[in-house]
């Protein structure tokens, strides 16, 4: 086994920044057709070998491979090919591989290098449910950092029609609509993910009687606010558009931060 988790420790970054290589080369050239198949093939096969060093891990530590930072990041850049691959399929949004998969592919990078495998869950931390509360969080950060990309491709298009700036990056990116309403639907998972992982950290905590979250973790609840009230606000108001780009970079950047002062579950 070990053998085989080293090769998929040098592969899978490799693959994944490949992968966002070759979605590079999709965005900015002309001849688009010419990588379309490419990407999603390299994509494809990154995923495959992402999944193949996830149950490795699993199977070489005997726990579900989410016990510290450096696996977190990995099943993150996981969930952010897979909600890429969805898009593509859902939304048409291949042109935009590069902006979702480099962030993946430094995830990962980060990931591999962080990677503990002398450490021991503690008894206490043997729980399902802890599991699926951690699996709930992660896919709620891939969901908000969507959103955040998508924010941010909004604001670029912004500019560059404000300014009457029609180069390749303005023809290539999807109007401002479609990018405004993607961006709006994966806060929605967001939010709907971190809600579900909050209460099954509250079973969780009240079935095997162990100490809630501190001041400082609990936190990570005003990324929830910021995000539940753009949605309120977006629903009643209308907040669309550059207003409601900027919000969901707040919320983003709150989440980066509530994680850096207040992170809990992860081990160092």
């Amino acid at each position: 086994m070990e053998p085989v988790l080293l090769a998929l420790k040098f592969l899978v970054p490799l693959a994944y920044l490949a992968t966002a290589a070759i979605y590079a080369q999709l965005f900015f050239s002309p001849e688009e057709s010419r990588f379309a198949r490419k990407a999603s093939l390299s994509l494809s096969v990154s995923l495959a070998l992402h999944t193949l060093l996830l149950l490795g891990l699993g199977a070489s530590l005997h726990r579900c491979p989410l016990g510290t930072i450096g696996e977190g990041l990995l099943f993150l850049a996981w969930i952010l090919g897979i909600i890429h691959l969805l898009s593509e399929w859902l939304a048409d949004t291949r042109r935009l591989g590069l902006f979702t998969l480099l962030p993946a592919a430094l995830c990962v990078v980060l990931g591999v290098f962080l990677l503990r495998p002398d450490f021991a869950l503690p008894p206490e931390l043997h729980s399902s449910f802890l599991v699926f509360h951690i699996v709930a969080s992660l896919a709620s950060y891939a969901c908000f950092s969507m959103a955040a990309i998508l924010s941010s491709l909004y604001l670029i298009l912004h500019g560059k029609l404000k300014h009457k700036n029609f180069d390749i990056t303005f023809r290539k990116l999807p109007p401002l609509e479609k990018l405004d309403k993607l961006s709006a639907n994966w806060s929605f998972l967001g939010s709907a993910t971190m809600v579900a992982a909050s209460v099954i950290g509250w079973i969780w905590v009240r079935k095997d009687g162990l100490a809630g979250m501190s001041w400082r973790e609990m936190a990570i609840y005003l990324v929830l606010a910021v995000y539940l009230l753009a949605g309120i606000f977006r629903r009643l108001f209308g907040l669309r558009g550059k207003r409601f780009a900027i919000v969901v970079l707040v919320g983003f950047l709150v989440l980066v931060l509530t994680n850096l002062i207040g992170t809990h579950g992860f081990h160092r």
